[in-house]
């Protein structure tokens, strides 16, 4: 449900910054919006819908690809967490000492 709500949120900012930068660019350039899309051909309107839908199903794979790597990432973690030889050593040096300082009935 949080992988959903994040990939609309996504989605939402994607567009919102999209939407910014082609009104910044049409401002710049003094470029009236209803006439350019009363210029624009089917043809024309047809390719930019096709790219709209290849960006969005790329955002899409992106998207899952970072799941996928969050999944496998913290399940490494989980399961490297399970063997620390370190910690094990320190804790046995540190259980010998209590051994040797009040004996082995501690």
């Amino acid at each position: 449900m949080e992988e959903k709500m994040s990939r609309e949120q996504l989605n939402g900012l994607s567009s919102q910054l999209m939407e910014l930068f082609v009104s910044d660019l049409f401002t710049k350039n003094n470029v009236d919006v209803q006439q350019a899309k009363e210029r624009l051909s089917e043809e024309q309107r047809e390719s930019l819908k096709q790219t709209v839908e290849q960006l969005k199903a790329q955002v899409d794979g992106f998207l899952e690809s970072k799941a996928v790597y969050k999944v496998t990432d913290s399940a490494e973690k989980t399961v490297g967490q399970a063997a620390h030889p370190l910690r094990d050593a320190i804790i046995q040096k540190k259980k010998m000492k209590e051994i040797k300082k009040y004996g082995p009935n501690r």
